[in-house]
């Protein structure tokens, strides 16, 4: 009795181990920022290259054997556009180096540089490929638990201005787990609301700022049966728009 006792606790938790397990998604479709229609994405060489669209249309992601993202190029076919993601030695990504081709060579145009406390970004710095002389744009983040709170862009060390965000408290973040595509997902908006979209344990509802020129935006969702975001949508003002969509499979 004792031994079918055990053996039906064990496929008990068996049982609740695969029901609470987060399934296995991936993207079959993307549309993003600037595009009109959804792209169809694709898998090759054992997914270790992912194209998002086809032709002169999209880009594509080239991930070593440990699903770590290398690099994107853009377009898929005759890219002229590179991205390159570097990592420290316990897998953060350091840094996103850019580059145009220009004769048939590949030329570095400049780089964001990220510096992590606790494993969370707290700083991302702008270089670009002329000399260092001059003017240099930093943004530094803060978190609040375990969600950014604010970002302070900064002009040669000096605070000019400041971007904050809102949360839905009930809502955990689905977005965390494709966070790769922040560096690669075709919107180059790296220090506003892309941050908290990838990286905190919510979902972002609102993007406040004390820059020139900055407009308040407003975040909402919609979600597929197994919890992904569907689409996210903003308003700024009186216009709405759907900014992200997405199509998965799951198992």
């Amino acid at each position: 009795m004792r031994r079918l006792a055990l053996l039906f606790l064990l496929a008990f938790l068996w049982a609740c181990n695969k029901k609470n397990k987060e399934p296995d998604c991936r993207f079959t479709a993307i549309n993003y920022p600037g595009n009109t229609t959804k792209l169809p994405v694709t898998y090759q060489a054992g997914d270790t290259v992912v194209t998002v669209g086809e032709n002169d249309h999209g880009y594509n992601l080239y991930f070593n054997e440990q699903k770590r993202l290398l690099r994107r190029e853009e377009p898929v076919q005759d890219p002229y556009y590179r991205y390159e993601v570097g990592y420290s030695s316990n897998g953060q990504a350091t840094d996103l180096k850019f580059y145009i081709r220009q004769s048939g060579s590949w030329v570095y145009e400049g780089r964001l540089v990220f510096t992590y406390n606790a494993g969370r970004i707290v700083n991302i710095r702008e270089e670009n490929s002329a000399s260092q002389a001059g003017n240099s744009y930093d943004h530094q983040i803060t978190w609040q638990g375990d969600n950014i709170q604010s970002v302070e862009h900064r002009l040669n060390q000096v605070p000019t201005c400041t971007t904050q965000f809102s949360y839905d408290a009930a809502t955990p973040n689905p977005m965390r787990r494709f966070s790769y595509l922040y560096f690669v997902d075709g919107d180059a908006n790296y220090v506003y609301y892309k941050l908290p979209y990838y990286f905190s344990g919510q979902l972002v509802t609102k993007q406040e700022s004390t820059c020139p020129l900055s407009e308040t935006r407003s975040f909402s969702y919609t979600y597929t049966s197994t919890g992904l975001v569907e689409t996210m949508s903003d308003q700024t003002g009186a216009t709405t728009r759907t900014i992200w969509e997405y199509e998965y499979e799951c198992r």
